[in-house]
């Protein structure tokens, strides 16, 4: 039987052990995102064998499992979910979070998967860009975003990029926290949610294994990035903060962070827009090549 338990920091390098073993460009899988979202989500895991399980609680379903990951039997390894469900909650095994890219693998396992149902939801689909287009924006549907671009290094040509270290740590957070004063005063549980999971991940960055830079304009900091890798090709932004009265800021520090950072890397996940308009307006200028929709599939109990 699984015995499933809160992810603790000692846990990550068997979890990056894991994905990295796969080419799944999924943001769920990075260790920063497992562990900065644990709390939001009430993310659990379990390693059997040769995989890592992964249970979290998201309002739209209850308990919930993503695929399990790992290189060896995933039919059996399904079953020992299935089981597991069964034993603890009863009804339906839900699977979440079944990317574009895994459904080939959750397919092939066999009955009944390869006739199960899989609903989609856009809200959720993830931005993923070759890392070389994010650095040149070359082409005409970039025009826009390489013309802020332009725009932010004429009108501040003095602006400086820095790795996050412990010397810029609290600033940092001071800058965070002054973004969330600037809300309104009754925020939204997601923003509540995000801000705490910033504060975690800036706490235990050096543990997690995170990378990171800021921008600043005349001395201050203006935008900040954190992120941590999915595997060896692929790249996960976790947070991207900026001011907003800085036009291509974010442009202008993913560059420096694809430049600085990143090189070893052939994507960058910009993760989802969660069905905010403002927010899709945004990412989908940004043109991503690859648009990785994400499925649901909820499976009979045996």
């Amino acid at each position: 039987m699984l015995n499933f338990k809160k992810i603790e920091l000692s846990d990550l390098p068997k979890i990056r052990s894991a994905v990295e073993k796969t080419e799944y460009k999924s943001c769920q899988l990075s260790v920063g995102s497992l562990y900065c979202l644990a709390e939001k989500y009430d993310t659990q895991l379990c390693f059997d064998g040769d995989f890592l399980f992964v249970k979290q609680v998201r309002k739209e379903f209850g308990t919930c499992y993503f695929l399990p990951i790992g290189t060896g039997n995933l039919a059996e390894a399904l079953q020992k979910l299935q089981a597991y469900n069964t034993e603890n909650y009863g009804g339906n095994l839900t699977l979440w979070g079944i990317a574009d890219d895994m459904v080939e693998d959750f397919r092939a396992a066999g009955k009944p998967y390869e006739s199960a149902e899989l609903t989609s939801d856009r809200d959720w689909a993830e931005y993923i860009h070759a890392a070389q287009n994010l650095l040149t924006l070359q082409g005409k549907r970039l025009q826009p975003k390489r013309n802020a671009v332009n725009q932010f290094k004429r009108n501040f040509p003095d602006y400086q990029f820095e790795k996050i270290s412990d010397e810029n740590m609290a600033e940092i957070l001071a800058f965070q926290q002054q973004q969330m004063a600037e809300k309104d005063e009754e925020l939204d549980a997601a923003l509540q949610d995000e801000n705490r999971a910033i504060e975690r991940t800036l706490k235990d960055f050096r543990t997690i294994g995170l990378t990171g830079g800021i921008i600043r304009v005349e001395g201050k900091i203006r935008a900040f990035a954190i992120g941590s890798p999915i595997n060896k090709d692929s790249f996960d932004i976790l947070f991207e903060k900026a001011e907003k009265d800085f036009n291509g800021i974010y442009q202008v520090l993913e560059q420096e962070l694809i430049k600085n950072e990143l090189q070893l890397f052939s994507y960058i996940n910009r993760e989802e827009d969660l069905g905010i308009p403002g927010l899709r307006f945004a990412k989908q200028g940004l043109q991503p090549d690859i648009l990785l929709m994400k499925y649901t599939a909820k499976l009979t109990a045996n």
